[in-house]
């Protein structure tokens, strides 16, 4: 009787051994052999499940989002719009081993986005979504009093996501790399210089009675609430 087969298994390690050999030797060094060699199966099995380098680095991408999605979705629902809004921004620095290979899939990612079409229209839905996340915290901050009443939130959101793109390229690419506090900090100045109103709006005067502002970080956190993320994020 022949073996029963479990294809979503199956798939879900070639996906795993794409994105692990991408990160690790980024697309130039990955091909379908190799792929199939990393999950422990022969390229001709590989082939029933994807057709292309291209469509496997599409699949493979998916298969890291859902990952950083969870942990973005879990940290979104901090009861702390500001704290939420930071940690968020935290998750998608480069800031470790495990995430600084993330960012160099992503960057091969966008080298091959200009030349098919698939892996381009990826890239377009991972920005959309990761705009609309930094709109989401940005405009619930606005609302609880934490940043400036007449901000553009589109703007602001905008200006997110260049920051992280900048700082990752910076990190990993000019031969001058920011070290992890320096990367908080960018994050850290840019909310309180650019988004935060001069004082708290619609709270009392009285600085003992406001909330409490997160201090500028030097280093991942200790908090209980944000323990979990210490792997990650982009997009």
């Amino acid at each position: 009787m022949p073996k029963k087969v479990d294809h979503k298994a199956r798939r879900e390690a070639f996906l795993e051994a794409a994105y692990r050999l991408i990160k690790k030797h980024g697309l130039s060094g990955v091909t379908v052999r190799s792929v199939a060699r990393e999950a422990g199966f022969t390229t001709g099995a590989l082939v029933h499940y994807v057709e292309s380098m291209d469509e496997l680095l599409v699949e493979a991408s998916e298969y890291a989002a859902r990952d950083v999605r969870a942990r973005m979705l879990d940290m979104e629902a901090h009861p702390d719009p500001l704290i939420s809004l930071r940690e968020v921004l935290y998750l998608a620095l480069p800031s470790d081993e495990d995430k600084r290979g993330n960012w160099n899939y992503w960057l091969g990612f966008w080298e091959r986005s200009v030349h098919n079409e698939a892996v381009r229209k990826t890239t377009e839905l991972r920005y959309t979504e990761w705009l609309k996340r930094t709109s989401r915290l940005i405009r619930r901050a606005q609302k609880a009093g934490d940043l400036a009443p007449g901000l553009n939130i589109s703007l602001a959101s905008r200006a997110a996501v260049a920051l992280i793109d900048g700082i990752a390229t910076q990190a990993l690419r000019s031969g001058q790399p920011l070290r992890v506090n320096e990367q908080y900090a960018l994050i850290d100045n840019w909310i309180d210089c650019w988004l935060k109103p001069v004082r708290p709006i619609g709270r009392a005067e009285d600085t003992t009675t406001a909330r409490k502002q997160p201090k500028a970080r030097t280093g991942p956190s200790r908090n209980a609430a944000t323990r979990r993320i210490s792997a990650a994020p982009v997009l």
